[in-house]
């Protein structure tokens, strides 16, 4: 009922100010006199009064939102900083059981618990990622960019079922954001795993030129490589998810400087390749 009265009544002040945008014109048209000179007049000050009224308007209509926006925005925080404690506890809690449990179905009921826990955290740093993102806060660093990518192959040991994951990792260090490229990688190792075939692979490659992911997967053909950067494309409707991942990866490869190209056969498999030359240290 809020949102239907105030449109009703941005509608109401939309056609006054129309209304009287059109009197001003014809009353400065009367007192100049109706000629083709006088008219380029007339419209000049009633494009001031409309540019003048415009911003009334639009002030008008968008209180409401900013403000809305400022209340979500400050409860999202609130609730982020709320949330690290209790999960942080429960971490740490079920880390000094399992030291002296011993009951082998105990110890399974707890490290499910610890994965949840160990996922909801991972959430809150998503989270307090793309907040710091937004007021421009993400620090760059200097990292082992092999670590980085071996770390996250750990992270996705349990959920690749039948695929293998093969490497080929040389040592090379960057300068970039860390959790940025950590969740690109993420992006691309659950595409990769999400899209591949059963049985089959996945060989990530790293040296001091790309950082390349290639799959057996099901592939795409040029019409969905070209789309395949926008936010909410998804090339198969039976996957879940939202089709933001590789939306994301793409933002995260031009804030950094980084390049990224896609390979791809359809029923044969992809290739991405990013480009790191420009952030090697």
């Amino acid at each position: 009922m809020k949102n239907s009265s105030e449109i009703i009544k941005f509608l109401i002040l939309f056609v006054i100010i129309s209304a009287i945008l059109l009197i001003i014109q014809f009353i400065t048209l009367k007192f100049l006199g109706f000629t083709e000179e006088n008219f380029m007049y007339a419209s000049l000050i009633t494009l001031f009064f409309s540019i003048f009224f415009g911003f009334l308007l639009s002030k008008f209509s968008l209180t409401s939102v900013i403000q809305t926006n400022r209340l979500l925005d400050r409860l999202l925080k609130d609730t982020l900083h709320e949330l690290n404690i209790p999960v942080a506890t429960i971490l740490a809690n079920v880390s000094m059981i399992k030291r002296r449990e011993k009951d082998e179905k105990k110890l399974k009921r707890l490290s499910r618990i610890q994965k949840a826990s160990e996922q909801l955290l991972n959430l809150y740093k998503d989270l307090d990622y793309f907040i710091k993102r937004e007021i421009q806060k993400v620090n760059y660093e200097v990292f082992n960019l092999k670590e980085l990518v071996e770390d996250r192959i750990n992270f996705f040991e349990d959920v690749k079922n039948s695929i293998e994951i093969y490497t080929d990792l040389k040592e090379v260090y960057v300068k970039a954001d860390k959790s940025g490229f950590s969740k690109t990688i993420d992006n691309l190792l659950s595409n990769a795993i999400k899209y591949n075939k059963k049985d089959g692979f996945i060989k990530i490659v790293l040296n001091k030129k790309e950082l390349v992911f290639e799959d057996s997967g099901i592939g795409m053909d040029e019409s969905e490589i070209v789309k395949i950067f926008e936010r909410y494309y998804q090339s198969s409707d039976s996957k879940s998810g939202y089709g933001i991942g590789l939306n994301i990866v793409k933002s995260f490869c031009d804030e950094n400087g980084i390049l990224i190209s896609i390979d791809s056969k359809k029923g044969i498999g992809t290739k991405i390749s990013l480009n790191i030359q420009k952030i090697l240290t």
